[in-house]
């Protein structure tokens, strides 16, 4: 099975997806269980008579697991077929995907937390992590996505987020939980430009660079505040994600020690590079002293 068996299936937004499952006489032992299965669902239905007879039903996506028990017992007869929303489909659609992680759903502690991520690498703003666009403590990813203009202040490339969005959600939207119209909404919601030197809600992600001989704290992105990014979630549910720092023990360096060819900054590095100087000479003078006493 691969990538080129799934078939695209289209889904109205809000609407879950229908399956139909259809099969007909079979020698096998699990026939008559999966009459019986079938009888038992409200939809059931059976056309023709005797060994010519074929019985279907139709379920929800949401009753997956119920689904998969019935096609893995007749899955395997030349008489059987599944359709969702009338388009051909495999047991892969239901088990990989967005319907597989639908059921991981379905067992999960917290289900509405699942879906915006328990761990440190799932954590995401969009109430879906098999988007695979997450939001990291430390910035990177779709955070990147953008540039600096030249007085520091981040533009976000919100074509680029769409277009990776969109993506993914093409690829998991059978899903009966993920929403396009919330995703989207969550997207315009961000701000188009980011400040951090003005925004508490985030942080310059730095690194350092050499700059004329001397290494400097630089600027190469944003990184959000974890404890402030549920203010761009929609909807009623706000995910509780745990931090790795307390309170006050991260500061915005842009503000102070970060090269955006500010005054101030310039004075500051001076400063510290001849305190740094101060040092080195007293160090040495210290040093020269041990070993005098050691001969």
């Amino acid at each position: 099975m691969t990538d080129a068996d799934r078939v695209n299936i289209p889904v109205v937004e809000n609407n879950i997806a229908n399956v139909e499952i259809a099969f007909g006489y079979s020698s096998s032992q699990n026939f008559s269980k999966a009459v019986n299965i079938s009888k038992n669902i409200p939809s059931y239905s059976v056309k023709g008579d005797g060994k010519s007879a074929t019985h279907s039903v139709v379920l929800p996506i949401t009753e997956v697991d119920l689904i998969i028990n019935l096609y893995d017992l007749v899955g395997g007869w030349k008489s059987s077929k599944m359709l969702i929303n009338g388009h051909t489909a495999t047991k892969k659609d239901l088990t990989y995907y967005g319907v597989g992680c639908f059921r991981s759903r379905l067992k999960a502690y917290n289900p509405q937390q699942y879906c915006f991520g328990e761990r440190d690498y799932e954590v995401n703003i969009w109430g879906c992590k098999r988007l695979n666009m997450p939001v990291y403590e430390w910035g990177g990813g779709w955070l990147d996505y953008g540039e600096f203009d030249k007085s520091g202040v981040w533009h976000i490339d919100k074509d680029r987020i769409k277009d990776e969005l969109e993506s993914a959600i093409k690829e998991n939207e059978l899903c009966p939980i993920l929403s396009r119209k919330r995703v989207l909404e969550t997207l315009e919601k961000l701000p188009k430009t980011i400040d951090p030197r003005e925004d508490n809600n985030w942080e310059y992600r730095t690194n350092y660079e050499e700059i004329n001989g001397t290494f400097k704290e630089v600027a190469i992105g944003i990184k959000p505040n974890i404890k402030n990014i549920n203010r761009f979630v929609i909807g009623d549910y706000e995910p509780n994600w745990v931090e790795n720092f307390q309170d006050g023990e991260v500061e915005s360096v842009g503000r102070i020690r970060i090269d955006l060819d500010s005054k101030d900054n310039k004075e500051g590095d001076r400063k510290k590079n001849k305190s740094d100087l101060y040092g080195s000479i007293v160090f040495t003078i210290i040093l020269f002293i041990a070993i005098f006493m050691l001969l």
